[in-house]
């Protein structure tokens, strides 16, 4: 059985100081920027996950791997449960130079390019394996390149998530259940549109604040994939989960491409196929996880519910696809294309 996740109070804190800890620390402590490998170097890694998090596992991963090919020129710091601050602090962290790499999707880059809507744009894919034929063919790296090169953020990595499914306190098979209800969402524009859309009250907050929140009754419901309901315990404040499956996603390890830049040939090689390798064995683990996590979710008591009125959802948002970017709304139509 897992157990309730580790608190977070008083993380936002303890995150504040490690942050000011990591900024006065410099990536090169030899003094060495001309990236010809010489003296160790620590890479600074967050991620908003528990230390029994897939993210945790995947870190480790990367740490091992980089760590022992670069004959430990470059190290890698691991800091889970949001302690470097939430991912728009880590993020931003990237290009102070406070962290190295952040786990994150591209919803998190939303606030740097309307092109991260290819992501959040709801109802795109309908099955796992059209997500895998988008992300592991052309136009993934079309899109990652496109959006490297319009935030300067690398996208290093594929870790498939799953689908993103709602979880409440009530029977939620239809819009009309929905309306009305209080939702968390992160604080991107267009996830936060798909649900005021359908009729929910959309609620962008921090992720550190959703358990006490659903706890306490001040939000109804929160979505994500099947993992995050299940190592944050979510079933002890939410009793039903709608397979809504709105949105598919992959986690990245986001670096500044600066900062990536500043490393040798050799290891940059080293950090990019280590990201990769960690992808494959991150999205296996998923795939083979996730009947897990909802048996898992099951036994804990929620209840599982299948949509009614699909049709209907995707019809309400969408005039959020109507109104992307042209480079999105293309994006979208080959997306759709591969079903």
């Amino acid at each position: 059985m897992i157990t309730r996740r580790q608190s977070l109070t008083g993380m936002a804190a303890l995150g504040a100081a490690t942050l000011g800890l990591a900024g006065c620390s410099s990536l090169r402590p030899d003094g060495g920027s001309d990236g010809d490998g010489g003296g160790t170097n620590t890479l600074v890694l967050g991620h908003a996950g528990s230390e029994t998090d897939p993210r945790q596992l995947g870190s480790e991963q990367i740490k091992e791997i980089v760590e022992e090919r670069t004959d430990g020129r470059i190290t890698v710091e691991i800091h889970a449960n949001s302690t470097l601050g939430s991912w728009e602090q880590m993020i931003e962290g990237l290009q102070l130079g406070t962290t190295h790499l952040v786990i994150e999707s591209i919803l998190a880059l939303e606030a740097y390019t309307d092109l991260a809507a290819v992501e959040t744009a709801p109802f795109l894919y309908e099955s796992d394996e059209q997500f895998f034929g988008v992300w592991e063919g052309e136009l993934g790296t079309e899109i990652k390149t496109a959006l490297t090169e319009e935030t300067g953020f690398e996208l290093l990595g594929n870790m498939f998530r799953g689908a993103r499914n709602l979880t409440v306190n009530s029977e939620v098979a239809t819009l009309d259940a929905l309306r009305g209800l209080t939702i968390r969402t992160p604080s991107t524009q267009t996830m936060v549109d798909t649900w005021q859309m359908l009729g929910a009250r959309a609620e962008a907050m921090p992720w550190d604040e959703v358990y006490s929140a659903l706890e306490q009754g001040v939000i109804d419901g929160q979505e994500n994939p099947l993992d995050v309901a299940t190592f944050n315990a979510l079933y002890e404040v939410q009793t039903h989960c709608t397979l809504t499956q709105h949105m598919y996603a992959n986690y990245h390890f986001l670096m500044w491409g600066e900062t990536l830049a500043d490393f040798s040939d050799e290891d940059q090689q080293i950090i990019r196929e280590a990201a990769d390798e960690v992808g494959r064995t991150y999205t296996e683990r998923t795939v083979t996880s996730l009947e897990e996590y909802r048996t898992t979710l099951e036994d804990e008591g929620m209840v599982f519910v299948e949509l009614e009125d699909r049709e209907q959802w995707v019809e309400k948002v969408a005039p959020i696809i109507d109104e992307l970017p042209d480079q999105v709304a293309t994006w979208v139509e080959q997306i759709r294309g591969q079903a």
